[in-house]
């Protein structure tokens, strides 16, 4: 994870079948964000453009995600890996930031531990099922920009569960994440990121319907709240 109505989203959907009968798949698409809010913490106070583009072949699915603002010069570009089982998927995230009114700040090659602009993080997510539909997820920053002023790691860690349901035509995900030690997401043990998101699919023709969302967040630990619309295309 990861705009203002009426904008609109471009999408791109590719399959092949490969020799050994596995179906491989290419996503691409563009979700809108009216603010760029992730885990409780406001990254970006505008309007951002977030492409997101991925190849999948079994279980595993390589690719990036981007988040670039309307009018600051906020830019972030992501990796990933996830290999996927059944309702447990585990990713491998490297997640780059940078000012590009600065860009002689961060250098995107340089991976030293202490100055680097690239975090990774290693995650295990639950999905799941239909029987029992909560979700659940557990992440850890282990290298490089999740940093203390003395340069060492605060391994900052994050928990999330969340149970969507669905309501007349609408899809709900009611969801709580906390973080268990001082880190990137407060300054202790805390519940940062509390709230539901609301989806429908808005009809444009007898073919095609927009994908609409409202999220409402609240942050506790830092008593904030934040109410973000987007609009995306699969």
């Amino acid at each position: 994870m990861g705009l203002m109505l009426g904008l609109t989203c471009l999408g791109l959907r590719a399959q092949e079948t490969t020799p050994n009968g596995s179906r491989a798949t290419i996503d691409y698409s563009i979700d809108v964000v009216s603010r760029y809010i992730w885990r409780g913490l406001l990254y970006n106070a505008s309007p951002n453009f977030q492409p997101t583009l991925s190849f999948t072949q079994g279980g595993f699915s390589i690719g990036s995600w981007a988040s670039y603002s309307f009018n600051q010069n906020y830019a972030e570009v992501d990796l990933f890996l996830t290999y996927t089982r059944g309702p447990i998927s585990l990713t491998l995230f490297d997640y780059y930031n940078e000012d590009e009114s600065d860009m002689a700040s961060v250098k995107y090659f340089n991976w030293d531990r202490k100055v680097t602009g690239h975090a990774l993080e290693g995650t295990i997510a639950w999905a799941g099922t239909e029987s029992f539909p909560l979700r659940a997820l557990a992440a850890t920053f282990f290298y490089g920009n999740d940093r203390k002023v003395d340069g060492n790691q605060y391994y900052s860690t994050y928990f999330e569960l969340g149970y969507p349901f669905s309501l007349n035509e609408y899809a709900l995900d009611i969801f709580l994440g906390a973080t268990p030690a001082e880190g990137l997401y407060h300054t202790n043990a805390n519940i940062v990121n509390a709230g539901v998101t609301v989806s429908k699919e808005i009809k444009v023709t007898d073919n095609y319907a927009l994908p609409v969302r409202a999220t409402f967040v609240v942050n506790p630990a830092k008593e904030d709240v934040y109410f973000v619309v987007g609009i995306t295309l699969k």
